[in-house]
Formats: C-alpha cells, structure tokens, sequence
C-alpha cells in the first residue's frame, strides 16, 4: 500500500483482530491464523490505512475501499464468526 510502518506485533488479544498505534506499530491478533485468507488480507491492509487516516472518517474507508473493494461484507463476516473465534481465548 506504500505506507510506512514502524513494527509489527502478533499478540494473543481478546477482544481486538489489530490495531495501530500513533508511534505506527501494527499490532495483529494470533488468531488471524484461523480465519480465511480474505479475512486476513482486510485486517492488515485496515490497520495500514490507520497509517494515512488515524479514524474511521469516510476519507479513511475509500483509503480501504481502494484495496478491498467490499470489505462490507468481510466486515460482516468478522461480526458473524469471530466472537466464535475470539470467545475462545482464556
């Protein structure tokens, strides 16, 4: 995407599949592992447009949009399976 970014972090998180910090550390969730490669692919490219829009304003979601076209429906996927996922975390 041509977006600098400072680290990368996979992390054992409960309630989070990723996130970027304002230092542009990249922090994703272990259990990516387990969710398909689509799923995977909107997450990463989610927190690399934080890199040029640290929100979620509309200027942000065409930064997204530009990668992933429909990432409703990924959006939708992770509100329908991934509390299955993420619930199983002691």
């Amino acid at each position: 995407m041509g977006f600098p970014y400072e680290k990368v972090f996979v992390k054992t998180q409960k309630t989070r599949w990723g996130s970027c910090s304002s230092k542009g550390n990249i922090n994703l969730n272990c259990l990516l592992m387990k969710v398909p490669p689509h799923v995977r692919k909107y997450v990463i490219v989610h927190e690399l447009a934080h890199k040029k829009e640290m929100n979620h304003s509309e200027r942000f979601w065409k930064v997204v949009a530009g990668e992933i076209p429909e990432h409703q429906k990924v959006t939708r996927w992770l509100k329908e399976n991934g509390n299955s996922l993420i619930g199983k975390l002691p």
